[in-house]
């Protein structure tokens, strides 16, 4: 798992290399990439037994370089690191025809939220660059302060396609980016019954 300095999981988007585990066995010229799921988890179960460098790179300040040795038993490694922008699981209702959304977002010490985001998706593992497609549908709406609640508007589109391809549910997680950097943080994501 990537965890916070609270020990709550760092989420990812697995649909880009944004939030990175790399892994560099001993006899090794070029890391393996693992992606940061978005409950904070990453792995590889079919690593050689030998020692490896583990490190990470994303929109985080991680601890560097760890040593791991796989020679023995299957390995649980969590790495600890600093969010630019810490976001908690939101909470989201139904009310009417809209769906609100309570969020927060802290910065880190020297990181401003440059942009920020709520998503609405019928897509499980929804990411800014999600969109809409023939077989998905995502809703963004801009947040205007670090805190507060988000007002999307449930339009007949989303629901359909939530019924058909999201198994019934909306997926929603809210995304920042910090004035450091390009890339994204997120909430671990959270799905709600589609009304």
């Amino acid at each position: 798992m990537i965890l916070d300095q609270d020990g709550n999981p760092v989420s990812g988007d697995i649909s880009n290399a944004a939030l990175t585990v790399f892994v560099l066995g001993e006899e090794d010229r070029v890391p393996l990439e693992l992606r940061v799921n978005g409950d904070g988890s990453y792995s590889n179960l079919q690593l050689y037994p030998q020692s490896y460098t583990v490190w990470i790179e994303g929109p985080v300040d991680g601890p560097g370089d760890q040593n791991v040795d796989l020679t023995g038993d299957p390995v649980e490694h969590n790495i600890t690191v600093t969010p630019y922008l810490v976001i908690p699981e939101p909470t989201a209702t139904v009310s009417g025809g809209d769906l609100e959304v309570n969020y927060e977002i802290t910065p880190s010490q020297g990181h401003t939220a440059e942009e920020r985001v709520v998503l609405v998706s019928s897509v499980a593992k929804v990411g800014v660059n999600t969109g809409n497609g023939p077989r998905w549908q995502t809703r963004q709406e801009t947040l205007g302060s670090n805190s507060g609640t988000a007002t999307v508007t449930l339009d007949s589109e989303l629901l359909e396609m939530a019924e058909e391809r999201g198994g019934g549910n909306l997926h929603i997680r809210v995304a920042a980016r910090s004035d450091q950097t390009t890339e994204w943080n997120y909430s671990v994501p959270i799905a709600i019954e589609a009304p």
